[in-house]
């Protein structure tokens, strides 16, 4: 796995503490999540049964690597 930056961290923990992480739904397989981005907002999906995150964002595409979006999200569902 590819190294997290801190900027990434940071901006993901302010992303979560500022409630921009929506649950939005939960079925046997996958966790739905809406973040709420600068610009736009993102969907972010986990696969439970692959363990696998998704997010719809041109960072998370281009560098394959978790964005922001994701680890709020990840901190939501530790919440």
């Amino acid at each position: 796995m590819n190294e997290i930056s801190e900027e990434i961290k940071n901006k993901a923990r302010s992303i979560f503490k500022e409630g921009k992480v929506k649950r939005k739904l939960e079925t046997d397989k996958r966790i739905h999540f809406e973040v709420q981005g600068e610009t736009e907002n993102h969907s972010v999906i986990y696969d439970k049964e692959k363990d696998e995150w998704n997010c719809d964002c041109k960072y998370f595409s281009l560098k394959e690597k978790e964005c922001s979006h994701i680890l709020a999200s990840k901190l939501k569902l530790r919440q």
